[in-house]
This record gives structure tokens, C-alpha cells and sequence, in this order.
């Protein structure tokens, strides 16, 4: 009751009923639902060419003015968004059937580069919030359900300095949230978080999942009791097989992986199967690309979205630089949703060989996993000939396992890159977003490298 009159003083009274259509799209059969998305697309790209300057230019540049035939078999003739275009034409993108003020305006997470205002309309901010607790409710959590919350989007955050208030008191209250920033987490910070929690006492842990497996970590190695949750969900970073064990190892409870963004929602999720991440075709319609044209399931590329809800900013074939795989069979779970078995990191997240030649950072992230001393590590390139690879790790880290990590890394990076391996105290999270990089590259790609 207390969250529905929070949802109307937060305009967003109405979210049930998008929650219940979502639900119900889940109960069709896979046919009934790509009928369903492919009336969306049209809709959403008919819309876009009628309201926005931008695409009606560049659409009419390239030859295509979707009428009401138009289908998904149509759209890879469409040229491509870019955060480039989003920065430097954001007015144009704009639909001129809403004021600037009716909609509201976010910003991208920037956690590898400068974030990117965008803006979207009231109704769509009203769906994505009801469909994502039609997601929360296929995993377990439901409205009233105490969660603690582990994040580092300070846009999203209490000010830690406000004052108590009786409307910060029903906030809180209100959602059902104790919130953690993990901006910074150390030992100190980690104790009092643990705390918190066992007194708020959560049914539901949601957030990063490298601050998660912190979090696990310091009550596995403190031999602590751990809060009784019944469901970890994770978003925002990559979520490795080691943490995925981890997490449901100290807190015993079932593991849901996200792909969330900023710009498009909850694109997809994971059902109790975790054989991959069911996409919510009523919010997105997605593409695999690779070289710039769309790939068949089963091969790995650019996933590039077209939002089916934001009528206010309409995003159409936008490239989000993320590399996922489509799945060519159907989840055994029997959601009628497409299935993303792979979500693959970054595009941008690569280094480079002297030779030139780029290997995916995805390639590198998880080579450590099974060295139980290693806690976190940060690739860091500054010359195409050297590397730096950073390493938190316990007191049992040992000559033996940096022997055992340049012979894993070197059979990705090959014999002649020179590879130091440092041992730091922390890898310091991005302080927009509260994520860690684990790639960082500040070497200028030159033209015909390829991953």
C-alpha cells in the first residue's frame, strides 16, 4: 500500500497494469509473440519517421519511408544510431509530439567514456518499471519484499549528508530498501554494510556483482553468519562463473543475472533455468551485427536495440557497443522470449598483441578463477608492447600462483608482449558509476586491427 502511494507522488501510478502485460506476453506462444513484436517495431519506427527531424532526414537519405507494411526483415535497412549522434543531434532525435517539458531527462552510465543525456517520456518510464517487476516476479522478489540494494550510481543514491526527514523515513520505508553504496568498499565500510544488512535483515540482495562477491567474501572469511536471502540479483557488470558460485555459496540462494541499461531498461533476464537471458521483446527489439550487417542465432556480434517503449526520444537500430550471441534453440524453461545465451562484455573492451592483432577482453577476464588466492585483477595497456596486469589478492598469493597467471595469460597475449603482473591493495571503482573496468586500453587502435 505504501509503495502505491509512493508510485502516484512519483508519477508513476500505473505500473501494475504493465506488469501484468508483461506476465501475460509470457504466457503466449513464441509465434503469438514475435507477432506481437514485430506490430511494436512498426509502430515504433512509423512513429519515429513521422515525429522525429532526425530520422525522417536520414531515412529519406537512405531511400526508406516505412509505411504500415514495414517489418523486422525491413530494419536492416535503416542506417544506425550512435552515441555520437545521441551527443551531437539530441534535439533532433527528439519527437515533436512532446514538449520538453513532459519529458524527463537521464544520462547513460559512463563508466568507460563521458556519459550521454538522453531523454524519455513519462509513459515509457511508468512501463519499464512495471515490466521489470514482471521480471522481479519470475525470479521470486515481489513487491514488499525486504532488499538490500548494492550500488554506485549516485544519481540513483541518497546524499549520505541528508538529513533525516519523514519523507526520507517513507521512502525507505515505502520500497523496502536498505541501500549500500559500493562506490568505496574496504574492510571498514564492508563491516558496517554487514551490519546494516543483518538488521534490515533482506530477503532480496540486488547490485553489482564484483561488490556482491566482496560482500561475500568478507563474511566467508570472517566466518560470519550470512543475511537469509532468498534471491541474489545481479546487474549493471559482467557476471563471472566464480562470483556466480560465490554468491550462492555464502548466502545460499539462486543467482538472476539482468542485462539492464540506462538507455533501454531491463532488455533481458534470466529465468531459473540461468541457461542464457530471456529478452523482453514488448521493451526492445534486438539484432546481432557484425561488420555492420545483422548475423543469423548462434553467432556472436554488436548487439544493437531498437526501443519499442521511449515514444519521447525514440532510439532506433542503436548500437550499444555490448557483444552478446543469440541462442538458435529455445529456452527449456518454455518462456516464449528469445534467449541471449551469451553475453560477451564490451566490443570496446580488447587489448592488443606487438603484432598488432586485438584479443577480447572477455578472453582474459575469467583465466584466474580457479586460483582461490586471487580476488580481483585490472588489465591496464599503455603501449601496444606491454601490459600491466593488476592484482588484488589474500596473503596465500604466492610466486607459484604469479607463475600460474602468466602462463594462463600468456596463452591468450602469446610470448612476446611484456606482461607485469602487480600486486595492488584495491582496484578503485569508477566514482560516476561504482563499477569496475576490468579492461583498460588507452592505446589508439590502428586501421586494419581486428579482434
Amino acid at each position: 500500500m505504501a509503495y502505491d502511494v509512493l508510485s502516484r507522488r512519483d508519477h508513476n501510478a500505473g505500473w501494475r497494469a504493465h506488469r501484468a502485460a508483461f506476465l501475460r506476453s509470457s504466457r503466449l506462444s513464441a509465434e503469438a509473440l514475435a507477432r506481437e513484436s514485430d506490430r511494436a517495431l512498426g509502430e515504433a519506427v512509423r512513429h519515429a519517421y513521422a515525429t522525429s527531424s532526425f530520422y525522417r532526414s536520414a531515412w529519406d537519405a537512405a531511400g526508406v519511408a516505412p509505411g504500415r507494411g514495414f517489418t523486422a526483415a525491413d530494419l536492416e535497412r535503416l542506417p544506425f544510431l550512435t552515441k555520437e549522434i545521441i551527443r551531437e543531434r539530441r534535439d533532433e532525435l527528439c519527437s515533436s509530439a512532446f514538449r520538453r517539458d513532459e519529458l524527463i531527462q537521464s544520462l547513460t552510465g559512463g563508466t568507460t567514456g563521458s556519459q550521454t543525456p538522453f531523454f524519455l517520456d513519462r509513459r515509457c518510464a511508468v512501463a519499464r518499471l512495471g515490466r521489470q517487476w514482471g521480471v522481479f516476479d519470475l525470479c521470486g522478489y515481489r513487491p514488499g519484499m525486504r532488499r538490500g540494494l548494492v550500488w554506485g550510481v549516485h544519481l540513483d543514491l541518497p546524499a549520505a549528508d541528508a538529513p533525516f526527514s519523514l519523507k526520507r523515513w517513507f521512502r525507505e520505508y515505502a520500497t523496502a530498501q536498505e541501500t549500500l553504496c559500493c562506490t568505496v568498499l574496504n574492510e571498514s565500510i564492508l563491516g558496517q554494510y554487514y551490519e546494516r544488512l543483518c538488521r534490515f535483515d533482506p530477503e532480496v540482495l540486488y547490485g553489482y556483482p564484483s561488490a556482491l562477491a566482496q560482500l561475500a567474501r568478507f563474511v566467508r572469511d570472517r566466518k560470519l553468519r550470512p543475511p537469509r536471502v532468498r534471491v541474489i540479483m545481479t546487474t549493471a557488470e559482467r557476471l563471472s562463473l566464480a562470483h556466480r558460485r560465490l554468491l550462492a555459496q555464502v548466502f545460499e540462494a539462486e543467482v538472476f543475472n539482468l542485462y539492464c541499461t540506462r538507455e533501454y531498461g531491463c532488455v533481458a533476464f534470466e529465468c531459473r533455468e540461468h541457461a542464457g537471458l530471456h529478452v523482453d521483446t514488448g521493451s526492445v527489439y534486438i539484432e546481432i551485427v557484425r561488420n555492420g550487417r545483422r548475423v543469423p542465432a548462434g553467432v556472436s556480434g554488436e548487439i544493437t536495440i531498437t526501443d519499442l517503449q521511449n515514444r519521447g526520444m525514440p532510439f532506433i537500430r542503436s548500437r550499444t557497443g555490448d557483444v552478446g550471441t543469440l541462442s538458435p534453440e529455445p529456452c527449456p524453461c518454455g518462456l516464449p522470449q528469445p534467449l541471449l545465451k551469451a553475453l560477451d562484455g564490451r566490443s570496446a573492451d580488447v587489448v592488443y598483441r606487438p603484432d598488432g592483432s586485438a584479443v577480447a577482453g572477455l578472453m582474459l577476464t575469467d583465466l584466474f578463477a580457479d586460483i582461490p588466492s586471487v580476488r580481483a585483477i585490472q588489465y591496464v595497456q599503455q603501449s601496444p608492447a606491454a601490459i600491466d596486469l593488476l592484482v588484488v589478492a589474500t596473503d596465500s598469493f604466492s610466486q607459484q600462483d604469479r607463475n600460474a597467471m602468466e602462463r594462463e595469460a600468456r596463452t591468450i597475449l602469446g610470448a612476446e608482449i611484456q606482461l607485469s603482473i602487480r600486486r595492488v591493495p584495491d582496484i578503485p571503482r569508477n566514482p560516476r558509476s561504482g563499477k569496475i573496468q576490468e579492461i583498460v586500453n588507452r592505446v589508439t587502435r590502428r586501421a586494419g586491427q581486428s579482434i
